[in-house]
């Protein structure tokens, strides 16, 4: 069965919330009419004003910014009204899954694990809004459970950053840099030939004995690490010679089925309501009205 949860929005309401914060910030500096027309930019003698700037991003982001502001909203009020929580241990088992099953999870200075818990809950409340009236019985849910177990549970799994590099010399010249105080994700994106992987650091993501993309020696050496080090030698492989990082090592885990009902529960329901599961469905009742009703 197609999950239909909303995980894959993650990173995008993330970084239209990036988008928020700095329009609300920059607006707030624009009261006065002077400031408004403080030329930010030039090109030759040609100037882009405050005012000019503001004002295209409000045309380009201004409706979804403000819809996503309203939904977050609905969303938190809509889950107190019903008296709809959600536990830090259903938070965290869903995190685990995206990191562990899923290999969905990244952090950087951009997106915090804080965030990403954010989000889950927020999605957690958004889907117990969307499928509280719907009923699945406990025998499909058994069923479903016992079909996809492979979804609850993961082996060891190890986050990893690599560097690969054509030859041991070059592979030496970088354990020396790193020794010396480069950060790994710097001495990545310069030397590692792996060009998926370069521009994130080199961040493999978290891998385990299942994944058959990554070479054995990887996790071999990765049992002997601790977080954050990285390994003293050059790890032969087919694409010449690497070093990796350990960043973050979770032992396996296998979920039972009382803890993962409710999350079975609600992706069976989704999947159910096809192209209704949508928060914009809660708008009546939480009686919505924005500016753009104004604007048809």
């Amino acid at each position: 069965m197609k999950s239909r949860t909303l995980w894959p929005i993650i990173l995008g309401a993330i970084f239209v919330n990036c988008i928020v914060i700095a329009y609300v910030l920059t607006k707030a500096q624009t009261a006065s009419s002077s400031s408004a027309q403080e030329v930010i930019a030039h090109i030759g003698k040609n100037g882009i004003t405050r005012e000019e700037w503001l004002s295209e991003m409000e045309e380009r982001y201004g409706k979804s910014t403000l819809e996503d502001m309203i939904n977050d909203r609905v969303v938190t009020q809509m889950a107190e009204k019903n008296k709809i929580k959600v536990s830090d241990d259903d938070i965290e088992r869903e995190f685990l899954l995206i990191k562990a099953v899923y290999n969905s999870f990244y952090e950087d200075e951009n997106t915090t694990e804080k965030e990403w818990k954010e989000q889950i809950k927020h999605n957690i409340l958004l889907e117990e809004l969307l499928t509280k009236d719907i009923v699945i019985s406990d025998s499909e849910l058994k069923s479903f459970y016992n079909k996809n177990k492979d979804l609850y549970k993961f082996d060891d799994s190890y986050r990893l950053k690599h560097i690969v590099v054509k030859d041991k010399d070059e592979a030496e010249q970088v354990l020396k840099e790193l020794k010396e105080g480069s950060s790994f994700e710097a001495a990545a994106a310069e030397h590692s030939t792996d060009r998926y992987t370069a521009p994130y650091g080199g961040d493999l993501g978290f891998v385990n004995d299942q994944h058959e993309n990554v070479p054995a020696e990887y996790l071999e050496k990765a049992e002997q690490l601790k977080e954050n080090q990285w390994v003293d030698e050059p790890i032969k492989t087919s694409q010449g010679y690497a070093i990796i990082q350990l960043k973050e090592k979770l032992p396996g885990q296998a979920f039972t089925y009382s803890e993962v009902k409710n999350q079975i529960r609600r992706q069976i329901a989704m999947d159910q309501l096809g192209d209704k599961a949508s928060v914009k469905t809660l708008w009546k009742d939480a009686k919505v009205s924005w500016f753009y009703d104004d604007k048809k």
